[in-house]
């Protein structure tokens, strides 16, 4: 009963708003059919790829699955649209077949295959607008849905009826801003998403309103969020307060690169310096998390138990559509930035500090450094829509990644060892009882973080508990190398508890010389703690194992780990095989941490109000900062 009066609400003001276009919306009219020009012509030529891209793309085949429904409408054979899975929905199929015969239809010459398309088209719609499906999962009902449709409208809009088209408006108004206030209410990449529904609409009622209020929401998407959205360091935030630079910061530049084709050269278009901050989130934080053609794991969220989510050659054609925009900030550097993914090459990019995100980054053309610290208000990985399953121990400050030549995560989901998360220290534990922990996607863990970087030198901290383990962890870093520090490691259960340097593809005979281990270009040196232990093992597994969404696709694969069982306190550190970084811990207790970096300065993490000496010199602090002494 709701729905019906909700849809028969939806009816009357998209009615009311086509009236008002129709009879008072002359001097938007040019500008609103510039826009479905820029749309239609981007979805034909292929420079506007569509919202969901096509299961099947031989129309032949498409053809050959459409049947006559029980109302003279038509369906595919092959779906079951009674399937109600929230990441895979089969129904989806339906939209995104009928949108190909929209293509198909536009491109047409012949007459007689013209009118074949458009009949089957038009029945394929009246179909689902009979049956309205729904999903569990708002992501289809609210941005999936409303933009394949709405791209279908466009395509049609000159073959529709009013009725048809009145319709068809009321399911794109589902994500439509004009629409449902409410949408307001997402942020970061999913606001982009749902403005361009709205946009849609706009083209297809021609109510320009909507246009307008999807820039004024894409425009505010672009300011500096204190929540998620792009943030003053130049990294992106999803879902709460987490880093997701890869996923959904990805997923957002495609949405910015789309809407800006959609209103390119028109009065809707947004100007140079409000496109300021995404020109910053693409130079100062996703290039920066890149290594060659990779991204750093450790920004991925839940995309991470994908297959192929870490290259980045899908992003050179949305850089390359951003920099083409006349008045972007810094074209040049975006297209230089495409072309060396395009190339997989490695760049000198230094040392960051991204004190939003407490993520810092070593990054040269030989060596990619990652130390993931924390706050007391941010999440970690996250489980969700069943991916992820196995994250827990991502959920842990100090997570690190360690690259020499981009290949070495790439793919690893399905032979990886979730309780040795490289940087972590954690009980080794199965599958099944890893999955047993509570859910941690909205857990923050409290404690002390913080960092600083200055004058080539960064360092980063954290002491909290997790899951019953007590940890003061910190990373001190140069341009090319880095040391780690762990202090007052124990474990309430009383269960041994390993620290994991790291876990990466098996490249080749690894070389160890006492508590010194090179493998694949990379050099660990144990300076503190129990014996530095490295293995390689062969392994075989399923990428159903941490994203049940997958079919249960075997692989296998050498692994190679290198860790120590923890005693309590450790010291390591990391660099490229010929980097000869000569670093000296000073002090390591959970008070404070400190070390002498290899220009001779002092660096230390305090976690209480205190000073040591060293050399005859004091040095002194505050609680929770980090100092960099001359």
């Amino acid at each position: 009963m709701i729905a019906t009066v909700q849809k028969f609400i939806s009816m009357l003001l998209v009615t009311l708003m086509i009236f008002f276009s129709t009879y008072f919306g002359a001097g938007n009219r040019a500008s609103v059919d510039a826009v479905g020009e820029n749309i239609a012509e981007g979805l034909l030529s292929g420079s506007l790829a569509p919202f969901s891209g096509p299961d099947i793309y031989d129309p032949d085949t498409i053809r050959s699955l459409i049947a006559e429904d029980a109302d003279g409408n038509c369906c595919f054979t092959d779906i079951d649209y009674g399937n109600q899975d929230r990441a895979v929905w089969p129904a989806a199929r339906h939209l995104t077949r009928t949108e190909r015969l929209a293509i198909l239809f536009r491109q047409e010459a012949d007459p007689d295959a013209k009118a074949a398309y458009k009949d089957l088209i038009v029945k394929l719609l009246a179909h689902w607008i009979k049956n309205d499906y729904n999903n569990p999962n708002w992501w289809h009902n609210k941005l999936s849905n409303p933009n394949i449709l709405g791209e279908i409208g466009v395509l049609m809009k000159g073959e529709l009826d009013a009725g048809q088209l009145r319709e068809l408006a009321v399911l794109v108004g589902r994500g439509c801003y004009s629409v449902d206030p409410t949408l307001r209410a997402y942020t970061g990449a999913n606001a982009v998403d749902i403005a361009m529904s709205s946009i849609k609409f706009g083209v297809l009622t021609g109510y320009a309103s909507a246009i307008k209020s999807a820039m004024r929401v894409v425009s505010s998407a672009l300011d500096y969020s204190l929540s998620e959205g792009i943030k003053k360091d130049g990294t992106f935030f999803q879902h709460g307060n987490r880093l997701y630079m890869g996923g959904y910061g990805i997923v957002f530049l495609s949405g910015m690169a789309k809407v800006i084709g959609m209103i390119g050269g028109t009065d809707f278009m947004l100007s140079g310096s409000r496109l300021e901050p995404m020109t910053a989130f693409i130079l100062k934080g996703l290039r920066t998390a890149s290594f060659g053609n990779i991204l750093d794991p450790t920004v991925m969220g839940r995309s991470v138990s994908r297959p192929n989510a870490q290259p980045l050659p899908g992003m050179v054609s949305t850089l390359r559509k951003l920099a083409d925009t006349e008045g972007i900030p810094h074209r040049e550097e975006i297209m230089a930035y495409a072309a060396s993914i395009e190339s997989n090459t490695k760049q000198n990019y230094g040392l960051h500090y991204f004190d939003d995100a407490k993520f810092l980054v070593v990054n040269n053309e030989d060596f990619y450094f990652s130390f993931r610290g924390g706050d007391n208000l941010m999440y970690y990985s996250e489980i969700t829509n069943d991916e992820n399953i196995l994250c827990y121990n991502s959920t842990i400050p100090g997570v690190t990644t360690i690259m020499h030549t981009g290949n070495e995560y790439l793919n690893i989901s399905p032979l990886y060892d979730y309780s040795a998360v490289p940087g972590t220290t954690a009980v080794p534990e199965t599958d099944e009882e890893i999955a047993a922990h509570d859910d941690a996607t909205y857990r923050s863990l409290t404690g002390i973080y913080g960092g600083k970087v200055a004058d080539g030198a960064a360092v980063s901290f954290a002491k909290t508990k997790h899951e019953g383990i007590d940890m003061t962890v910190s990373c001190f870093a140069t341009d090319n190398a880095v040391i780690l520090l762990g202090a007052g490691m124990k474990n309430d259960s009383g269960k041994p508890m390993v620290t994991t340097l790291d876990q990466s593809y098996y490249a080749g005979d690894f070389v160890q010389d006492g508590n010194t281990v090179i493998h694949n270009g990379i050099k660990y040196e144990l300076l503190e703690g129990d014996a530095l232990l490295a293995k390689n093992e062969h392994r075989a597994g399923s990428w159903r194992r941490n994203n049940l969404t997958l079919a249960d696709i075997a692989a296998e694969g050498d692994i190679f780990t290198v860790y120590t069982e923890n005693t309590g306190s450790y010291a390591y550190t990391v660099m490229e095989e010929n980097t000869d970084a000569r670093f000296e811990v000073i002090v390591n207790t959970p008070s404070v941490q400190a070390v002498r970096l290899p220009d001779g300065r002092v660096a230390a993490a305090f976690y209480s109000a205190g000073c040591f000496s060293d050399n005859g010199r004091t040095y002194v602090g505050v609680i929770g900062t980090a100092k960099i002494f001359d």
